[in-house]
This record gives C-alpha cells, structure tokens and sequence, in this order.
C-alpha cells in the first residue's frame, strides 16, 4: 500500500517536525506585523552552546558488539512495555538564519491496537507573536489544533491577526477503510500511525530505522547519562523522491526544510530516546549543522495519568475541518490495483 509509505516518507519527521510549520508562520507574521522590531526576532542561543551545557559527551567509541537496528528494536520494544509515558518536550528549531524554541509535554499511555491514546502540546514565542499546536487522540479521533497570533495589537490581542486550524481525523474509521483494500499489514498500520502523527515514540522509531542507513553505535554522556547514539541518513529510495531535480539528469540536493542526517540518543539502560538530533549539511561545505534538537526531558514511566488528559472538545467558535474521507480516499487506487 504505497499511498501510506508515501505519507510517511515524504517527511518523515511527522512527530518531531510538525511545530516546525507552526513556528515558521509565527516568524512569518511576527515580521509582517512589526518589521522595525527586529531586536525581538533575534535567534536563540546558538545550537552548540545548548549542546556544550546539556551534553557531556566522553571521546566517543564504537560499540561493536552492538548494532544499531538491535538498539532500535530495544528501544522500541522497551517503550512498548510500559503503561504510560510523561515528559517534557524541548525543541531547538535553526531553519537558514532563523532560529526558535519550542516547549510543551508528550503524553501516550501503552499503544495497543485499537487504543491510540496520546496527547502533545508546543508552545512557541517570537517577540510579540505568539503560536502553539496540540494534537490529542482518545483513541478513536485525532484532533490537531494549530493557533498562530501575529500579536502587534498591544496588551489586548486583535482577532483579525489570530489564525486557527483544527482538523479532525476518525483513526477507526481510517484504519477500518485500509483493511478492506486487502494490502493491510502490522508494517501498514505502523505507516498509516506514524502518517497521522500517532504510535508515538516507537513509531517514529520504527520509520526511522525503515527509512534510513543506520551507522554505528557509539557511547557517549547525555545530561550525565550514559547513552547509545545512532546515526544514519535517508536510504537511496527515501532520498530520490524527496530530492530536488538536478541539472542535466544528476541528483538533485534534498530541500532546504528535510535534514540530511539524524542521530537518535538512547538511554543506555531503558533505550528511552531522550534526544534525537537532525542536521543539514551546510551549502557547498562537507560540514553538518543542528536543523532540530528534540529534548525529552523530566520523563516520568508508569505512572497514572488521567483519562481527562486524552479527552478533548473543540471550541464553538472555531469550525473543523474533517479529513476522515480524503485519506480514506486515497486507498481507492491501492485497492482498485488489487482488484
């Protein structure tokens, strides 16, 4: 079913990169709402400074009694396992000379089929502009609200630069609609999760390892523990639908937004993926520079977490857009090739 790895691939970062749009519209309107204030639109710290005080990396070393997708499927399997999951997100955003942070929370109780139920929230603040994205599923629908404020309206907030998206997606249904073309595999309902942003952690954990090159393990110290630290970059066939066309029928480069390399860091006893890293290789330079840091931090395992928390009702002034049928529309040619 080639509808859903292409959902997936296209931009495989669904989970880690999906404030990166958010964030890049708050820029945007904090720019064309207040152009001489550029003092508030100054990028964050820098990238290895944040890297420099968090991480204490020993001389690294391969590890070669370990392989990577053994790691990978550690993890993974680790993550499975537990009741529930809470933590704190950070995200460290640099896209050309732009650069902002993102704060929030993960939320996911244990990923059983037929019970999708996560939450996550990011809050990102450029000057006067503000913008934030919440995706929340209780198992059955999958709402994803996207609020952008331009601000330059003082203390009170004008409406008119206030722009909200709330999209609707019934998770049941979808997958009901895939089962039926006949091409439906635990693989497929990993892609089809990982798609809408659902699966959590170890879905986007098994894209990554589908979908990239793995290196080797190395052992390194973050936020003094210590940790396993996997790289890889896009397999050929991930890279050749994403790559721009080149001149005269030589490859093209990857787009400025797609990282060339990722490097995943897991918790050397419990595999948890405390922090995956993404690079862009600089232009015309074999150099690689930190595109998106994705810290999960104050994680807390098996502990209760309210039914509440997976519950959500749209506000009554703001009109969603239901997308239930589009992607269930998109099965259409798989099944009618079946057939």
């Amino acid at each position: 079913m080639k509808t859903h790895r292409n959902l997936c691939n296209r931009f495989l970062l669904t989970f880690a990169l999906t404030v990166g749009s958010v964030g890049e519209s708050v820029l945007r309107a904090q720019s064309e709402s207040s152009p001489s204030r550029t003092e508030e639109t100054q990028p964050v710290a820098p990238l290895r400074l944040i890297a420099q005080s968090e991480g204490r990396p020993k001389p690294p070393g391969d590890v070669k009694t370990l392989t990577a997708a053994a790691e990978l499927k550690r993890s993974r399997d680790q993550m499975l396992r537990h009741a529930s999951i809470r933590a704190r997100i950070v995200e460290q955003v640099t896209l050309a000379d732009r650069s902002y942070r993102a704060e929030g929370r993960y939320l996911q109780l244990a990923l059983k089929p037929g019970d999708w139920q996560m939450r996550m929230e990011l809050a990102i603040k450029v000057g006067e502009s503000e913008g934030s994205l919440l995706e929340v599923c209780n198992g059955t629908v999958l709402w994803t609200l996207t609020q952008i404020d331009a601000g330059g309206g003082g203390k009170k907030k004008d409406p008119k630069n206030r722009e909200v998206i709330l999209t609707r997606r019934n998770v049941q249904q979808i997958l009901d609609a895939a089962r039926k073309t006949g091409d439906f595999s635990e693989q497929t309902e990993t892609d089809l999760l990982t798609s809408m942003g659902l699966g959590g952690l170890p879905a986007l954990l098994t894209s990554l390892e589908q979908d990239m090159k793995l290196g080797a393990v190395k052992e390194e110290t973050l936020r003094d523990r210590p940790v396993l630290v996997i790289s890889g970059t896009w397999s050929e066939p991930v890279a050749a639908r994403m790559r721009r066309p080149g001149t005269g029928g030589s490859p093209g480069l990857l787009p400025p937004t797609v990282p060339d390399q990722v490097r995943i860091y897991l918790d050397k006893e419990t595999g948890f993926p405390y922090r995956l890293l993404y690079l862009k290789k600089a232009p015309n330079r074999d150099v690689l520079k930190p595109m998106l840091v994705l810290d999960f931090r104050d994680v807390v395992l098996n502990e209760p977490i309210p039914a509440s928390e997976f519950d959500y009702t749209p506000p009554q002034d703001v009109q969603s857009q239901d997308v239930t049928n589009q992607i269930i529309e998109g099965f259409a040619p798989a099944a009618a090739g079946g057939r």
